[in-house]
């Protein structure tokens, strides 16, 4: 325990900067958060049991091994079988046999979460437990009356935390910090003989004090949490290393700091010490729904209710229920939180954490008066708690919905202003609508009250160094940057950012045909380490730039160490902008999958080879998926290629709707989103049939685009596997053997093909069977001659003929070459390789070769994300034949993907020089007296630019 928190103690500023990569990956999906920090020495771990079975598809998640140690504890041959059915019980390592006592069958109950047992009212057992069990179902003024029927019981540690949490659940938030406040001064004067149990509840009271009472002075929030952790090292260390819940505590108060990864250590180590524990499993499974890992919150979710039940089945688990709920929060949908919680709210209806999540989802649905008034009930039963509006708040803010989470979280915090979490959160949502100030104010008061949460550290950092940004504005944008190298960029982003303006909020077709109510800003962040410091927090994430709404992010575009690397900034912040816009018409009410699409399909660009083999595998396969797959395949992909994928299918059917229904289709879609319109609904309104109907519809337009693309055979057109096997080839052994491995798999195929003498396939048999089958060129050519369009057969002869020509194009292949781009235009092979031929024989002195190479080039460029190369030929090559329009233009292009190297910048300098646009060539040299200042020649050529401008200036 001290060794895993003195880290913290010491410098939450440095934890903070080791721990926002993670946070960035976290909610990225890359990392699961109980995949961080774990201990690699300890046997199973708590992020596994990937598999099939219930629950839509997942079996509970299984726990980790139990701990060796925990095992010999019980098999001590001194102990009694009444001391062994204890010990038992307290690890939950249970039979049921063991619990042949109330007692024993009401601590069990606790343990794993069955607050409807009805061991908990049977008479002779702990009147704690009976307490405990009366908390956990909501009765808190029955906890009430009972501790003041009893105030011995009520004055021991557990006795008096179990009162404040009452207290503090009926919005008594005074009395509860009274409470504790005395029942800590009581154990502080007993703490020679404390147990470790009291202890233990110390530490979970102190935390509770601090909250709800605030720190004493400037130096409290530091003595306490450094009280805490010694309270907690001292029952590991000195009194007894088997006591779980320790380790409960510690994960509890790891995770109020927002520290997840050292949370999930702890909550393994507990795990191995008491598997049934429903709290740790809880808690771990909250940890699961922060990083969009709804698969384990699913696995989580049935093990509680395996946990809640008995030999009959599953049980009812509030904490499955939560669990659910919050799933469905963070993915917007408020109707399946409702259900989850109506179920456990039938059973339970008085639990304050139940209600105010129940009227988090009615605020996600955008059922706003519904959300007001069970706020309202909520109020009158427990008037002064902040738990829904914060509730209410935060879902919200998840939600984007930033003006109405703003109140809710500002009167959360004005309801017990000694909290920090609803100050993180205010503040959190204030950075991403934009609103530094008001965010510098929430966190600088949440960092006072708690310096050692990590989300705040970070966050308070960010506000600050954002604060230190110069900025430059236009009509539309706000470009804020750091004052050094990155000014060269911002300023030339501001004529480029209003054409990006125009475009996507304009009538024409593809346009959004919106303005948002005010002004973009984009932050255009140094490095990587600084961006993802910008985002982490966020659901929806771009690799290198993320757009929350009113505020953009982007990650400088250059090379080295602590950058991504190059990229076109300007496709890539109009497809952030597009976001900004839809969300702004939709009041971000939209679709994930839909908002995706929009702005793909305003990249303006066209698909890459990749996107569109991807997206015909999956079709051929039925592999694509329905609009529910899709939107969680963004956020919780289960596959390394999901991610990609939505984008893929999405931007496709959003170029379907458009063709299907008119450009103004997908408006209608989003204004009727932003009225709360469920999707189902919207598309029958709009496009005239249900979902499911659509994805059939699209599949079958689809199929025909795919056959454009040359990825799937014409009409008429056989396979190609079945050109290749259907007895054209001249050994009928082979053509056997490929028939044979066909359709089977390799242990069938090794089967089959035992007579053939053929070599044995050792991998994917279809593969083996298409490389073990290409035909002679006589039987190649008599097949083209047949199919002389088919790209598969064009493939395998291009495929020949560089095998015979040392990989190059040459004179003789390149018509084959041209042939082989037009039967399937989406592959750039063809044009990389003719470029490369023609601009070889433009150097031999081929007068017709630069014109021939341009074409090609141009294919390559306007599919090109990452490198200057081909917008940087293309300029050389317009400006030698004088075509100065396009040498401006792709030189500006190589510069916007290469903005701080200098040789694109040289380049653009000298054709803007020869095409008489001095400005432009002004505004290049003086970019590089920025990036290269130690270079004389720079400023010599800027002076003489200058001077032909004519004001020498």
């Amino acid at each position: 325990m001290r060794r895993r928190n003195a880290r913290i103690a010491r410098s939450p500023g440095r934890v903070g900067v080791l721990v926002f990569c993670a946070a960035a990956l976290l909610v990225s999906g890359q990392v699961d958060a109980q995949g961080i920090g774990r201990r690699g020495e300890r046997g199973g771990d708590v992020a596994g049991g990937r598999g099939g079975g219930g629950g839509g598809g997942f079996e509970p998640m299984a726990a980790p091994s139990t701990s060796e140690v925990v095992q010999r504890a019980i098999d001590q041959a001194y102990l009694t079988p009444d001391e062994v059915r204890d010990l038992r019980v307290f690890h939950g390592l249970w039979e049921v046999s063991d619990l042949d006592t109330p007692q024993r069958a009401a601590s069990a109950a606790l343990i794993r979460g069955a607050w409807n047992d009805a061991a908990l009212s049977a008479s002779g057992i702990d009147p704690l437990d009976r307490l405990e069990g009366l908390l956990m179902q909501g009765e808190y003024e029955a906890v009430l009356q009972l501790a003041e029927a009893d105030r011995r019981m009520a004055e021991s540690p557990r006795g008096a935390r179990i009162r404040a949490d009452a207290l503090e659940r009926q919005g008594r938030l005074a009395d509860a910090a009274a409470a504790t406040e005395g029942a800590l001064r009581a154990l502080a004067r007993s703490a020679a003989g404390a147990t470790a149990g009291d202890l233990v509840e110390g530490v979970r009271m102190h935390a509770q004090r601090v909250r709800l009472a605030g720190p004493s002075d400037r130096a409290a929030p530091a003595q306490d949490y450094h009280a805490m952790v010694d309270a907690l090292s001292r029952v590991r260390s000195r009194i007894d290393r088997l006591y779980w819940p320790a380790l409960l505590a510690e994960a509890e108060l790891l995770y109020a700091k927002d520290n997840s990864p050292q949370a999930a250590e702890a909550l393994t180590e507990l795990l191995r010490l008491n598997p049934s524990c429903a709290r740790g499993w809880y808690l771990l499974g909250q940890m699961s729904a922060d990083s969009f890992n709804f698969d384990n919150v699913e696995r989580i979710a049935l093990r509680l209710e395996q946990l809640a039940g008995d030999e009959d089945g599953p049980g009812l688990s509030v904490e499955a229920a939560l669990l659910r709920a919050r799933a469905a929060l963070r993915q917007s949908d408020g109707a399946g939180a409702a259900e989850e919680l109506d179920r456990a709210l039938a059973v339970f209806p008085n639990r304050a954490d139940l209600r105010a999540q129940r009227a988090a989802a009615e605020a996600v649905r955008f059922e706003f008066d519904s959300a007001r008034a069970m706020l309202t009930e909520f109020a009158r039963r427990a008037p002064g708690s902040p738990l829904g509006a914060h509730a209410v708040g935060k879902a919200l803010a998840e939600a984007r919905q930033y003006s109405e989470a703003a109140a809710f979280l500002e009167a959360a915090r004005d309801m017990n202003p000694n909290d920090p979490a609803p100050l993180i959160d205010l503040g959190l949502l204030e950075v991403q609508a934009g609103r530094d100030e008001r965010a510098l104010d929430a966190l600088e008061r949440a960092f006072a009250l708690d310096p050692f949460n990590i989300r705040a550290d970070n966050s308070l950092r960010l506000v600050r160094e954002l604060l230190t940004y110069e900025r430059v504005e236009s009509e539309h944008f706000v470009v804020r940057f750091k004052p050094g190298a990155d000014a060269v960029l911002a300023r030339e982003m501001v004529p480029l950012l209003e054409e990006i303006h125009r475009v996507v909020c304009g009538s024409q077709p593809g346009g959004i045909d919106h303005e948002p109510a005010h002004r973009t800003i984009v932050d255009l962040m140094p490095n990587h380490q600084w961006f993802a410091v910008r985002i982490a927090g966020m659901p929806q994430i771009h690799t290198i730039a993320a757009s929350t709404g009113p505020v953009i992010a982007m990650e400088a575009p250059r090379e080295g160490a602590r950058h991504l690397g190059l990229y076109d900034w300007v496709r890539v912040v109009r497809h952030e902008y597009v976001h900004t816009v839809t969300l702004s018409r939709t009041n971000n009410r939209i679709p994930h999958w839909f908002t995706e699409a929009a702005a793909v399909y305003l990249e303006l660009a066209p698909r890459d080879f990749s996107t569109c083999t991807m997206l015909a595998g999956a079709l051929r396969a039925d592999e694509l998926f329905n609009l529910d797959q899709i939107n969680l395949a963004f956020v919780r992909p289960r596959r390394p290629t999901d991610r990609t994928m939505a984008y893929a299918q999405g931007h496709w059917m959003y170029e379907y709707i458009v063709e299907r229904a008119g450009s103004r289709a997908p408006l209608e879609l989003m204004d009727l989103y932003a009225q709360g319109v469920r999707e189902e609904q919207a598309f029958i309104s709009v496009l005239g049939v249900s979902r499911a109907q659509f994805l059939e519809e699209f599949k079958a337009w689809a199929r025909q685009q795919a056959v454009e693309w040359g990825l799937a055979p014409r009409v008429g057109e056989p396979d190609v596997r079945d050109l290749l096997v259907r007895g054209l080839l001249a050994d009928p052994a082979q053509a056997a053997g490929i028939r044979a491995g066909l359709g089977r798999t390799a242990a069938e195929a090794a089967l089959a093909l035992a007579e053939t003498g053929l070599p044995q396939p050792d991998g994917d048999v279809e593969d083996w069977a298409l490389e073990l089958s290409v035909p002679p060129p006589a039987q190649l050519d008599a097949l083209l001659a047949e199919y002389p369009k088919h790209p598969d057969l064009l493939e395998i002869a291009v495929d020949a003929a560089l095998a015979a020509s040392d990989g190059k194009a040459t004179i003789d292949n390149a018509a084959l070459l041209e042939r082989y781009a037009a039967a399937r235009p989406v592959d750039p092979k063809p044009h990389r390789l003719l470029a490369q031929m023609y601009l070889a024989r433009a150097a031999d002195g081929d007068p017709d070769a630069p014109r021939r190479a341009i074409e090609h080039l141009e294919f390559l460029d306007a599919r090109e994300q990452k490198t200057p190369a081909y917008a940087t030929e293309l300029a050389r090559r317009y400006a030698a034949v004088g075509d100065w329009p396009r040498a401006r233009a792709k030189a500006e292009r190589a510069t916007q993907i290469s903005p701080y190297d200098a040789r694109p910048r040289e380049l653009a300098a000298t054709i803007a020089i020869q095409a008489g646009d001095l400005a432009a060539a002004e505004r290049h040299i003086l970019a590089l007296t920025v990036l290269e200042p130690d270079r004389a020649v720079h400023f010599q050529r800027l002076e003489a630019v200058r001077k032909r401008m004519g004001g020498g200036r």
